[in-house]
Formats: C-alpha cells, sequence, structure tokens
C-alpha cells in the first residue's frame, strides 16, 4: 500500500488532534475500537499517519498490553477496499517470524458513522520508518544494507514456504526496526497471493518501478518475483538511485531489454548476488535461503563507505 505522509492529508476545520479521537482527514470518529473479545473497546485510535489507495492508517494502543499498534482502516465503502484488509489479515494472521510485521487483530469499525462496517487490521508497529525514507537521505553502507538484506530474505523464505508471494516488495514495504530480533519488517500484504495465481486482469500487481520483467508481462508470478524485487531494493539501498528511473512506462520498458546496472564499485560479493538476484530468467534467480547464504559471506569485518553515484 503506498502511504501518503499524515502532514500531507489534508485536516477539516475543527478536526480535534486529541489522541483517543481521530477526525483529521478521515472522518472516524472513535475513541475505541471493540473486538468480539472486548466489546468496550480494545484499541484506543490516535494520530493519523497515513492514507493509501485502499486504506487509511493510524497509530493506535492495544488497552490490553498498552503496546503501540498501527491501525488499518479500508479507505473506501467497496467491495475492493474491504477485501484488501479481508486479505491481508487472513495472510498475517497465517505469518509469524522477526521479519514480518506482527498481526494482531482484526475487525469492524463500529458505530453509524461513514466509517460504520468497514474492516479494519490491527498489526505491529514498526517505529524506524521505512527503507523508502531511509534511501531519501541517500546511500547507505554495505554492511548495514547487508544486514536489511539478511532479515528480508529470511521472511520471505517464511513466506515463500507458506506457498505464498509477497507480489509488492519496494522500499515503503519494509519497515525498519528498533528491536533487537529484526532490524526489519516486511509489511503490507495486501496484494499477497498463491504462487502460480494469474493476475486477473485489471488486477493491481505491484509497484511499477520493482516489478520483476514476467510480473510486468501479467504472467503467473512464483517466489523468484519477489526475489528480483528485492534485489533492486538492495541496490537502490546501495546506490541511492532507483535501478529504473523514469516513467512507469520507461522503467517497464528498459527492465524487459536489459538487466540493472550494478556498479562495477561493489565489491565482487554484492556484484554476484545483486546479478543472480535480478536474473532475467526467473528460474536462474536463487531462492530466498539461497540469496540469504550468499548475503551471509559477504564481507563483515569491514564496511565499505556508502557508494555514490555521478551524473
Amino acid at each position: 500500500m503506498r502511504v501518503a505522509p499524515a502532514s500531507a492529508v489534508p485536516r477539516p476545520a475543527g478536526a480535534s488532534s486529541r489522541p483517543g479521537t481521530v477526525t483529521a482527514g478521515a472522518g472516524l470518529k472513535a475513541i475505541t475500537l471493540p473486538l468480539p473479545d472486548a466489546p468496550g473497546g480494545r484499541f484506543q485510535v490516535h494520530e493519523l499517519l497515513g492514507r493509501g489507495a485502499t486504506a487509511t492508517v493510524f497509530r493506535g494502543t492495544d488497552l490490553v498490553n498498552d503496546r503501540p499498534v498501527a491501525i488499518k482502516v479500508a479507505e473506501g465503502p467497496s467491495e475492493k477496499d474491504a477485501s484488501r484488509i479481508y486479505a491481508e489479515a487472513r495472510v498475517l494472521a497465517s505469518l509469524n517470524h522477526p521479519a514480518v510485521v506482527g498481526f494482531v487483530a482484526a475487525g469492524t469499525v463500529p458505530g453509524n458513522g461513514p466509517w460504520a462496517g468497514r474492516p479494519f487490521l490491527v498489526e505491529e508497529f514498526a517505529y524506524g520508518g521505512s527503507l523508502a525514507e531511509r534511501i531519501r537521505g541517500g546511500a547507505s553502507g554495505s554492511e548495514e544494507v547487508a544486514g536489511w538484506g539478511a532479515a528480508a530474505l529470511s521472511g520471505l523464505r517464511h513466506v515463500h514456504e507458506r506457498g505464498l508471494i509477497h507480489r509488492d516488495i519496494k522500499p515503503a514495504n519494509i519497515l525498519l526496526s528498533a528491536l533487537r530480533r529484526s532490524p526489519v519488517r516486511l509489511a503490507d500484504f495486501g496484494i499477497a497471493t498463491p504462487a502460480g495465481t494469474a493476475p486477473e486482469p485489471g488486477e493491481s500487481s505491484g509497484t511499477v518501478h520493482y516489478m520483476s520483467p514476467e510480473q510486468a508481462a501479467g504472467r503467473p508470478l512464483q517466489a523468484s518475483t519477489d526475489i528480483y524485487a528485492l534485489g533492486l531494493v538492495l541496490l537502490e539501498c546501495l546506490t541511492g538511485v532507483k535501478a529504473y528511473p523514469g516513467t512507469p512506462v520507461e522503467s517497464l520498458v528498459a527492465r524487459t531489454l536489459r538487466g540493472p546496472d550494478i556498479p562495477a564499485q561493489l565489491s565482487a560479493g554484492w556484484v554476484s548476488l545483486l546479478t543472480a538476484m535480478t536474473a532475467m530468467d526467473p528460474e536462474a534467480r536463487p531462492p530466498a535461503a539461497a540469496a540469504h547464504k550468499l548475503v551471509a559471506r559477504l564481507p563483515s569485518a569491514r564496511t565499505l563507505p556508502p557508494l555514490r553515484l555521478v551524473g
């Protein structure tokens, strides 16, 4: 899900900013959201975090344990928006891995307001922002990126072993975490699908700048498409620039003609890994477990400085 920063979402006149009552740009007027086991309200809603095409996200508190959570509510009343929340809740509830954002609960917005009856998903709150935000600050060092890559590949292995593909791996969907159990969390499983599923005509199937060639062509997808997308993300972390810039059409055409440019200044280990992960042929890409082993072999005794591209 592409989420606009809360600061980019207009605040209606007279909207309250008090924690516990959310009206900022959302129309969701509920102090707490109930579940069957806590009809009086279990999740306190705080400020708006962002808005995407199909959902709006708030920071909240789980009143059972006083822990912060993220609350994602279907953006529109359409069945399509609701089905994305239901689908993501089912997927997250089936996963349990340190590098996958944790499922907390799911329910329906109560009351008679404009959001009443819309499904919501409650998940773990990640404190560190996303890789998209980190990339905006420039390239990152090799050792740090290797840590992100190893964690993300471990999470993808867990997802793939359950017969699923994420289908929208991109910097904005990889959250940084201050918790020790994993430096990143894979997030936004709203369009995750069983491996081998052919996309329906007109169905959303990922973000253009990170699509694999076979994904762009609308062919049935396997786990290798997530590997390709993560390869582009890691390359972008190391360089600070997209591998396939330009308009969506220019980006799609470029990847059908060539692999990404991998700078020679990177270590031989990085060049080998990224070349394999972003191979044009899906069968030539390593599975998540094999790619994880390759990341683990990258030099860790020294930290390479961030790569700076000129021109």
